[in-house]
């Protein structure tokens, strides 16, 4: 019986056991159990619990959609769950999912009811009955209050029950933020935690720093009421921060201090810039925290030392507003203070700005010192901002200029204004209007010196400038006048521009310009330049017109400017009536219009085609990407004669030029071909007796260009000879070149064309040269040489003949140099070497010879010993050694009688050469005269003799030392010849103005007696003493020295010829000697002065005849002039006057007046 009922027993208990498995499974194991349980429990939390589908049971996988949590203080909205849990770890009285799914997470809270409301502590545990573990972890997004928290947030081996512990939990904030926290702790009070949270944040590009990323790394350790800090931030500067957050006083607080050490600042092309050390404390109350702080701005100096900028925080945060009780920037004597307060909700402000400012620790360029001085207040509301009337005032100096500049601005989001004067050294701005929301701002600029503003330009710009229309599009009108424009190597005199409308809107829009005196490197590039653009951006005209002396160059553009899309902006049109013309060139005019494309991608061109009669010249082509050339060009029948005025008046060219040339590829690498080719090429010369024209048979030029490398043949074939050449080079001076070159000239008359100072030239010319090197330091092996050379001198009376020079080439780059010719009957000899391998090029040439003939003329015959030594390059040449001149005999035309020389300060312009353009050669070079040099002319028969150093520096006058002798001669002057003794010209410095040391002499037997004169002082300035043997009278020594006899034994015309000598030579003491003369002569007045007639000096010789009459007679100095006055006192002040002379007759009545 007990057996049974035992039996029954664990039959009801398996029963039992077996019915609940199958409820608990068909409750947690299948979809409606899992719905009635939804149900149930819903019905138990406080709050409503809605789900809009459920799919899977708890013992696999659910899927929920649309669940959605509410109560009165929170609304939890999830559109998407799916989870899959472990069931077996319920035993253990753990919740465990293999993975957790959320999708879009919304958070609503209630409003609180008081806001100024201290936060209560936490309870003291927030242990959770059951412990929930998540191996996977992924939520899309989690919103507050509709503001994103997070986005992709993903976790691994998270769990809470009495402790938390995130293993990894990766989120991102606001954006772009993204966050990695792991850590743990306890869930009950003190609530102790120890985790880290590592973050960064990319930045956005910036032409001012350079700074692509932000990021640190937080620390926490401790109870949650007495939380220990530390953060690093790792970029874009390290600061290192450590402190505490804690609960004090019923809130919550943070005492943190950050710390920095000095560090370059990351600032794009300046690296002289550094963040000195400091540190910055927040403390306080989260309600109203205190911060305080300084650091440093360094700037390290050229010199080695360094700037300094101190900067000082004392403000206070309260809530929303933001205190600043006194920021403070200091370096040396400059100051920068700010003060007022900023509330943040709503925004609002009231702030004033102070202090000395020194420009220079921002820019070395920007060098100044500017006291500031302003304040601004506002507000802004629900989108709705008001700006009180605030001004700015800017005083002081800046790069090296007053400057002074005053601001107002004041209105709101419907009118903003603003007023705006700056006065900086010469240059003035005006300013005022409204800029918000549309612009309507009228200003005027005077700016009289640009280089005051910036060092690179120079120049004067004035003008009105209207800004009117939307914010982001404005439109520019007004006018501009420039002079005296320049920047870098470029210069302009003058700038006039109108303009209306200019701007990226699709108004209608005229821009005229007018530009004169365009230079380059100042020389004149062109005189003037046109520009007229008419239309709006889509549809526009623009008329460009050019002119240079007497070339004029006008063409047009229509077309369209794209900027809309994100494509790169381009311009599309069409050039079209070009029009190129130039008295030489003639008159050339656009055939077609020509398609244009321009990009900051492509430049594409179509068909252009310039022509003049049969004459065409074409081209088209692009280029894109990467620099991608295509070029197409050809010309037909180009004339010759177009470039006869490059050659001068003397030449001028016939025949025709057509070629064609087709390239491809990219600029450094080119390929394609260029061919040029003359039709009937003739070169005449326009020179009397000049040579017969010079037919150009065949001038053909090909090169092929391949990559970087070009292969060119050059021919040249004439009448006189023939040119062949053929090489391989590249694109630079520095890349290698190997090729050939061979020329024959059977006539050397070409050389004619080239100086009229060469007659009857004749010889060969041959050669054969193999080049290599480069271009910049070629090699030459080869020959070349001249042979059976003559040539005619006309202005020297000589002939050169039997030249020979060979120039050979060698392994180094040399090409040594020897050769000789006939001159006279002495052999003139040249060697040394040219190097052309080096540039510019080198030389070292001896040139030597003996009594070589260098002028066979009637005036002149004159031989020449050289032995001189050239050697430089063609930056600087030195002329040096010695040059003997072993005979000459010298007989210069005597000058025509009222043959005028040229003054001392009379300036010959066609004498005058650009300096620029000669060769810039020294000269050390000793000239000696032998013993067979004679000067005879000009009354003078001389033996010359001495030795003259010449020094000469480039570019500078000669200076010569030495001297000069007359060692025998005779001058001829008034009838005599007197004898020369002594005779030096001393030179020690400029050559036009040599130390004289000179005497002329003369015997007169009869009388024992020798007089002479003694020339001394300098050429310019010289000084002439008459001296006798015996010692005598000045006047009896001119008298003795001109006519041989006293004075006394002279005649009226002796007398005459002594005063005129004496006068000529402005001996000392003149005035007595004349007296001598006049009493001799008996005559009352003798003086040397104006003739009446001329201003030329004249000998006048007077005598009283009685109280009312007196004779005057008036012989000129420097001219055949002889005057007669007859004067005849009336009265006191009326004269009568009669003058006669060779050239005029006169008689006046003169009355003289005294003004007192």
């Amino acid at each position: 019986m007990i057996r049974r009922a035992v039996i029954g027993l664990l039959a009801l208990v398996l029963l039992l056991l077996v019915l609940t498995t199958l409820l608990l499974y068909g409750l947690v194991g299948t979809a409606p159990g899992n719905r009635w349980l939804l149900t149930r429990t819903s019905d138990l939390i406080p709050g409503d619990l809605q789900v809009e589908q459920w799919q899977g049971n708890l013992l696999s996988t659910v899927d929920v959609t649309g669940l959605r949590y509410e109560s009165p203080s929170l609304t939890l909205e999830i559109d998407q769950l799916k989870a899959n849990l472990t069931p077996l770890a319920l035993v253990r009285g753990w919740l465990t999912f293999e993975f957790l799914t959320l999708g879009k997470v919304n958070i609503q809270t209630a409003p609180t009811t008081d806001p100024e409301a201290t936060p209560s502590p936490l309870p003291e545990s927030l242990a959770l009955p059951l412990g929930i573990r998540i191996e996977q972890l992924a939520v899309d997004s989690i919103q507050l209050n509709q503001a994103t928290l997070m986005e992709n947030l993903e976790g691994e081996s998270l769990s809470a029950w009495r402790r938390f512990q995130f293993a990894r939990l990766d989120s991102q904030l606001q954006g772009d933020i993204q966050v990695n926290v792991s850590g743990h702790g306890q869930l009950t009070s003190p609530y102790p935690l120890d985790g880290q949270i590592r973050w960064q944040k990319p930045l956005p590009d910036n032409s001012t720093f350079h700074a692509p990323l932000a990021s640190g790394e937080l620390k926490a350790k401790g109870p949650v009421t007495a939380l220990q800090l530390e953060h690093t931030l790792q970029q874009p500067l390290v600061v290192h921060s450590h402190g505490q957050w804690l609960h004090e006083d019923d809130s919550w607080q943070i005492d943190l201090l950050h710390e920095w050490q000095t560090q370059t600042l990351p600032l794009s092309g300046d690296t002289a810039l550094s963040l000195g050390s400091g540190k910055l404390q927040t403390r306080g109350p989260l309600s109203d925290i205190t911060l305080n702080g300084t650091t440093t701005l360094q700037r390290g100096l050229s010199n080695g030392e360094k700037q300094t900028l101190s900067i000082a925080l004392d403000s206070q945060l309260a809530g929303q507003t933001l205190t600043l009780h006194d920021l403070t920037l200091r370096q040396s004597k400059q100051r920068l203070s700010g003060k007022g307060s900023l509330q943040l909700q709503p925004l609002q402000w009231d702030l004033t700005l102070n202090g000395d400012l020194d420009t220079g620790i921002f820019s070395p360029q920007w060098k100044g010192m500017l006291t500031i001085d302003g304040h601004s207040k506002g507000r802004v509301e629900d989108n709705r901002w008001q700006l009180d009337p605030g001004t700015v005032t800017v005083t002081g100096t800046l790069r090296e200029q007053r400057l002074k500049l005053k601001t107002r601005t004041w209105g709101d989001a419907g009118n903003l204004q603003i007023e705006g004067d700056m006065q900086w050294g010469d240059n003035q701005l005006q300013a005022a209007g409204k800029v918000w929301p549309q612009w309507q701002l009228q200003s005027q600029l005077s700016l009289g010196a640009l280089s005051q503003l910036l060092s690179s330009v120079q120049g004067s710009l004035e003008g009105t400038v209207q800004v009117r229309g939307e914010t982001r599009s404005p439109r520019l009108s007004g006018q501009l006048n420039g002079t005296s424009l320049a920047q870098g190597s470029l210069g302009l005199s003058e700038l006039e521009a109108h303009f209306d409308n200019l701007g990226i809107g699709p108004q209608t829009q005229k821009l005229t310009l007018a530009a004169r005196g365009l230079t380059q490197d100042s020389q004149p590039t062109l005189a003037s330049l046109n520009l007229t653009l008419d239309g709006t951006l889509k549809q526009h005209s623009l008329v460009l017109a050019l002119q240079q002396d007497d070339t004029r160059l006008r063409t047009r553009l229509d077309g369209t400017l794209l900027l809309e899309g994100s494509m790169p902006a381009s311009w599309q049109g069409s050039l079209h009536d070009t029009l190129l013309s130039q008295p030489q060139l003639g008159q050339w005019q656009q055939a077609q219009p020509s398609p244009l494309n321009v990009s900051s991608q492509r430049q594409q061109l179509g068909e252009f085609c310039l022509q003049q009669q049969n004459s065409h010249l074409c081209l088209n082509g692009s280029r894109g990407a990467r620099d991608q050339l295509s070029l197409n060009a050809r010309l037909n029948q180009l004339p010759l004669a177009l470039a006869s005025s490059l050659l001068g008046p003397d030449y001028s060219l016939d025949g025709t030029l057509s070629g064609h040339t087709q390239i491809q590829g990219t600029l450094d690498a080119p390929e394609g071909n260029i061919h040029l080719q003359t039709e009937a090429a003739m070169l005449t010369f326009n020179v009397a007796e000049g040579p017969p024209p010079w037919k150009l048979d065949t001038i053909t030029l090909d090169s092929e260009l391949k990559g970087k490398q070009a292969q060119t043949r050059l021919t040249l074939a004439t009448t006189l000879g023939r040119v062949d050449a053929d090489l391989s080079h590249g694109f630079h001076p520095d890349k290698p070149m190997d090729g050939q070159v061979s020329f024959q000239i059977e006539r050397l008359s070409v050389v004619e064309m080239l100086t009229a100072d060469l007659r009857d030239v004749s010889g060969t010319l041959k050669g054969d040269i193999q080049l290599a090197g480069t271009p910049r330091a070629p090699l030459l092996n080869g020959n070349i040489a001249l042979e059976e050379g003559h040539a005619l001198i006309p202005s020297l009376g000589i002939a050169v003949s039997q030249m020979s020079l060979a120039l050979t080439g060698a392994q180094t780059g040399r090409l040594n140099v020897s050769g000789q010719a006939n001159m006279g009957d002495g052999v003139m000899k040249v060697n040394g070497y040219l190097d052309p391998s080096r540039w510019p090029l080198a030389l070292n040439l001896n040139f030597t010879g003996q009594r070589l003939l260098v002028a066979d003329r009637p005036d002149a015959r004159v031989w020449l010993t050289p032995d001189l030594n050239l050697k430089g390059d063609l930056e600087g040449l030195l002329l040096s050694g010695t040059l003997l001149v072993p005979e000459a005999a010298i007989h210069p035309e005597q000058l025509p009688e009222g043959a005028v020389t040229v003054s001392e300060d009379q300036v010959l312009v066609h004498h005058e050469g650009d300096a620029s353009q000669r060769l810039p050669l020294a000269m050390d070079v000793t000239v000696t005269l032998g013993d067979k040099v004679n000067f005879n002319g000009f009354g003078l028969n001389a033996d010359l003799g001495g030795s003259v150093q010449i020094l000469q520096h480039p570019q500078q006058p000669p200076q010569l030392n030495g001297e000069l002798v007359v060692r025998d001669g005779r001058y001829r002057a008034y009838g005599q010849n007197l004898a020369i003794s002594d005779g030096q010209l001393i030179f020690q410095g400029q050559p036009d103005n040599p130390g004289l040391d000179i005497r002329a002499y003369r015997k007169i037997p009869s009388e024992a007696i020798t007089v002479g004169v003694q020339l001394a002082g300098t050429l310019q300035s010289p000084e002439a003493t008459l001296y006798s043997d015996p010692s005598m009278e000045p006047s009896q020594i001119m008298s003795y020295l001109l006519t041989g006899r006293p004075l006394e034994g002279g005649t009226q015309n002796d007398a005459n010829r002594i005063a005129q000598a004496l006068a000529v030579y402005g001996l000392e003491k003149g005035s007595g000697v004349t007296d001598k003369i006049g009493s001799k002569l008996g005559v009352d007045e003798i003086t040397v002065g104006s003739d009446w007639e001329t201003e030329d000096a004249a000998l006048m010789l007077g005598k009283q005849l009685s109280d009312r009459l007196y004779l005057t007679y008036a012989i000129g100095l420097f001219d055949a002039v002889s005057t007669v006055m007859l004067r005849y006192t009336l009265t006191r002040s009326l004269h009568l006057e009669a003058r006669s002379s060779s050239e005029a007759n006169s008689l006046d009545l003169i009355w003289e007046k005294e003004l007192r």
